[in-house]
């Protein structure tokens, strides 16, 4: 995600995640890409765990949500559970508001739009989520009976403004306006209400720009994590060319353990063959499987390319093996 328009994007991370899945359901992965996507994967992990860069909003509707979640905070030192939500508009706007609201706990949205079919398509998006859904015509008494309002339509002239509000709201009671709608839909003179808080797109942008920044800071950390990543995979992946000796060495091996097993029982005949074939077969393939077991560890582990190449043309002299490489 250090390259996708928003910096630090979880969702690239997901996109990787599902394309490796269907690679593998699919069979269409060999051996190479496999482990090649399962050390992306790892290295997006640990960014995303070892630094803040999935922190914080960068766009208007992530924002919006993060601004009214610090305010509550700060003036009330709560979470956004308990306050009553509404946001004015259904559109692709209104659904991310909806999608940010819940992730921080909101759970008393109501949606006013003219349009109740597209509310109801937004509503069905979260089905889990108990939205109240209300026309348009009732907005200012649904707006009377919130704590916090959203704005987020397609409207050319302003849809709260002082008179209006004066109108609905009591002496005492505290509303916060925020505002995500170009033209603005929350009128200037809102502001001349003493218990009125607004906020609007400028406002967003300042806390975005904030936020961007802090990333590209992160994106420095993470360089160093993707820096250690792919030399891990670079380790993996020259140590493949030790695969054809040790593939060799092995079946080598294990070609004359059965022959001299097979010569073996021949001689202790057939009822001591029969009785104690099991535990002779196991204790053969113990005694080759640790011979092999350290060459073939120092082999893999071997960083330095000409010691590698040297050690493997040795083990093939000795033994005579077959240094024909195999397909990855």
């Amino acid at each position: 995600g250090l390259d996708s328009l928003v910096l630090g994007e979880g969702q690239i991370l997901a996109q990787v995640k599902t394309t490796h899945k269907l690679g593998q359901q699919h069979k269409g992965i060999g051996r190479l890409l496999n482990r090649l996507f399962k050390q992306a994967i790892t290295a997006g992990k640990r960014v995303r765990t070892e630094t803040s860069i999935g922190t914080g909003a960068v766009s208007i509707s992530s924002a919006a949500v993060e601004l009214a979640q610090q305010k509550v905070e700060t003036l009330y030192g709560t979470s956004l559970t308990p306050y009553k939500i509404a946001i004015i508009g259904a559109g692709k706007m209104s659904r991310l508001l909806v999608k940010h609201l819940l992730a921080k706990g909101a759970v008393d949205i109501s949606i006013l739009n003219r349009s109740t079919k597209r509310a109801e398509e937004l509503a069905k998006a979260f089905p889990k989520a108990d939205l109240k859904l209300d026309s348009l015509s009732d907005m200012m008494t649904v707006v009377a009976q919130s704590d916090i309002v959203f704005t987020s339509t397609g409207a050319t002239e302003p849809l709260l403004t002082r008179s209006n509000l004066e109108g609905v709201l009591q002496t005492s009671q505290s509303l916060m306006l925020i505002d995500i709608s170009v033209p603005r839909n929350v009128a200037a003179d809102v502001d001349e209400l003493e218990t009125v808080h607004s906020f609007n797109v400028d406002d967003l942008k300042a806390v975005v720009a904030q936020n961007q920044e802090s990333r590209r800071k992160m994106a420095m950390e993470a360089e160093e994590l993707l820096y250690e990543e792919v030399e891990a995979f670079d380790i993996w992946w020259r140590s493949l060319e030790t695969v054809s000796t040790i593939s060799s060495l092995r079946s080598k091996v294990e070609t004359i353990r059965e022959q001299e097993l097979e010569k073996a029982l021949s001689r202790l005949g057939s009822e001591f063959a029969e009785k104690h074939q099991e535990v002779i077969e196991a204790l053969t393939r113990g005694i080759v499987n640790k011979i092999l077991h350290d060459p073939m560890v120092q082999l893999r582990a071997q960083q330095d390319i000409e010691t590698r190449r040297l050690a493997m043309e040795s083990l093939q002299m000795l033994f005579n093996l077959d240094n024909g490489k195999q397909a990855i």
